[in-house]
């Protein structure tokens, strides 16, 4: 496998897929900057402090994901997500895991 498929919800409910090569060694925050989606500011970097990464994962359940580290979770809890399934983009490293993620960038992330 040379690259991954990331399907990101359209405001029509369709899927854009994003293809992504394996070994850039990048956090989905970055690709997604990178791809010009502007609500996806990252402001502190990537450290997982300030929120404006995040995203919501609709088939979580399907794809092998890792569980959010302890400093995810606390950032998360002071966040809007109503369906439980966001996560801080910033903490998903670009890797096989991922493949096939769908994801909803909300249109505003604070």
């Amino acid at each position: 496998m040379d690259s991954i498929t990331v399907y990101i919800q359209q405001d029509d409910f369709s899927f854009q897929p994003l293809e992504i090569p394996l070994g850039i060694q990048m956090s989905m925050m970055e690709v997604l900057k990178g791809e010009g989606y502007e609500t996806i500011e990252g402001i502190c970097g990537g450290m997982a402090l300030c929120g404006t990464c995040r995203v919501e994962v609709l088939n979580k359940d399907e794809i092998n994901l890792e569980g959010a580290n302890d400093n995810e979770i606390c950032m998360l809890e002071t966040l809007p997500c109503y369906t439980g399934n966001c996560r801080l983009s910033c903490q998903l490293q670009v890797t096989e895991k991922l493949d096939g993620m769908k994801i909803r960038i909300p249109a505003d992330t604070l």
